[in-house]
């Protein structure tokens, strides 16, 4: 893709000063596009920077020990507003507002335009090909916690890297730490690769919607919030990545969805910035006292109502992972009683050959009645966590039908294996082993209401 290599340093960029470097690494970039895209290079170096935007076919590389730093001002990464090529105009309209206080059409404004601050990033990507990010050894995006009082959730800066509408995107290489919101904010792209990325802190990880063809490969994320994310999204790979979550590692949904060869381990040491106090937040703190580090589910499903979906959610496969020391193997609740979780379940989600050590929840699985979904469990090994052992192991309603194959289960010492609020005759069991209960005890039917107990 490279034709022309140009560098930051040639278009007035200074290392290791308190100025910012936004335009001068921003000259550079334009530069480059204007003379038919290729390469800009950032030698080794620690670079304050508001907001840089990348543009059709340029290569953003970062040599080694290159750091960019992100202000610790918000206001400073509206650069977009300015921008002499492709001039984007901000809906100063656009606010956050709390979920209550919010309708559909206007989550989707703000959430999806790419036109309101909630998009602004370290760097942004906007209706764009042929865009990478590739960083050599000690290259860095840091984020510094960046506090916004006027962001999402009262405290939310803006994200690390923010992409609207783009293509053939690849992103590899660097690590991104301490971003003010999502590390990889991927909305309406396609064809994404983010390869070898190391990320630590901050908010989600990766998180796409509406989003096809994309890989997640050879990553490590300890994230404060989800590490991967997003729904509405078709033809998904994530593999071979070493996670933590001080949330959930997996929050999504899409259509053709495949995570293998991962390895999980919780608590995460990073703590859930929701949970910091207001001053800690403030103060941009990296730890906290209070907050809490532990890693609440494996994989949740994810669909809300602020898109109209483009794909239909299912063909979810998850097979050959190790956890230790999750609280949750699986949530799905479309039962109508969790904010978080409204729409469609999966037509149909798999787990195979995984190892989950130290459960101390258990799985919840109960969609609703616009479609009933095929749930399979096949080869699990599932020990519940010391102090947890009366904890079931499964709370089941509105599904078509849940196949449990080759799973066993140890350290169980409760009452209730399987509750179900629906077709015992739907639950097939096969080679399905729980260490010290009679087979007829394993699966209860309910005789109460599914509500706020059980989620």
């Amino acid at each position: 893709m490279s034709k022309l290599t140009v560098n930051v340093l040639d278009f007035g960029a200074v290392p290791n000063t308190n100025a910012l470097q936004s335009d001068k690494i921003q000259a550079a970039i334009d530069y480059c596009y204007q003379n038919g895209g290729g390469e800009v290079v950032v030698p080794e170096g620690e670079y304050l920077i508001g907001d840089i935007r990348l543009r059709s076919n340029i290569t953003f590389h970062l040599l080694k020990n290159a750091v960019l730093k992100g202000s610790t001002n918000p206001n400073d990464f509206c650069n977009i507003k300015n921008d002499k090529f492709e001039p984007v105009e901000i809906d100063e309209t656009l606010v956050w507002k709390s979920p209550a206080n919010r309708t559909p059409e206007y989550a989707r404004l703000w959430l999806y335009s790419g036109l309101s601050k909630w998009s602004n990033g370290i760097i942004r990507i906007m209706h764009a090909e042929n865009v990478e990010i590739i960083g050599e050894e000690g290259s860095v995006i840091d984020g510094q916690n960046c506090y916004n009082p006027d962001g999402e959730e009262k405290y939310r800066g803006p994200h690390g890297i923010s992409v609207n509408g783009s293509k053939n995107l690849h992103f590899s290489g660097y690590t991104i730490v301490h971003t003010g919101n999502w590390a990889h904010c991927i909305m309406e792209s396609c064809n994404i690769t983010v390869d070898n990325v190391t990320i630590l802190g901050g908010h989600d990880g990766v998180h796409f919607r509406g989003c096809d063809n994309a890989e997640v490969k050879n990553c490590v994320m300890k994230t404060g919030d989800d590490s991967v994310a997003g729904f509405d999204n078709k033809n998904i790979h994530v593999t071979d990545c070493d996670l933590s979550s001080a949330c959930n590692v997996f929050r999504f949904g899409g259509r053709d969805v495949l995570i293998e060869n991962c390895t999980v381990t919780g608590p995460c040491d990073y703590p859930f910035r929701g949970s910091m106090t207001i001053e800690e937040r403030a103060a941009r703190a990296n730890e906290s006292k209070t907050a809490r580090r532990n890693t609440t589910t494996f994989f949740t499903y994810f669909i809300d109502q602020t898109r109209d979906m483009h794909v239909r959610q299912g063909n979810i496969v998850i097979r050959n992972c190790r956890l230790k020391n999750v609280d949750r193997f699986l949530r799905i609740n479309l039962s109508g009683i969790e904010p978080w979780q409204k729409g469609t379940p999966p037509e149909d989600i798999t787990f195979e050959n995984i190892t989950a050590d130290g459960m101390a929840n258990w799985i919840n699985a109960y969609g609703n009645d616009e479609c009933l979904f095929d749930l399979t469990l096949k080869n699990i090994d599932y020990t519940m966590r010391e102090g947890f052992e009366e904890k079931s192991f499964m709370m089941l309603g509105c599904y078509k039908n849940v196949n449990l194959e080759n799973v066993k289960i140890h350290n169980f010492n409760g009452d209730t294996l399987i509750k179900t609020w629906g077709d015992k005759n739907n639950i097939h069991l096969k080679d399905f082993e729980c260490d010290g209960i009679d087979e007829d005890k394993f699966i209860q039917q309910a005789d109460d209401v599914f509500d706020e107990r059980y989620i």
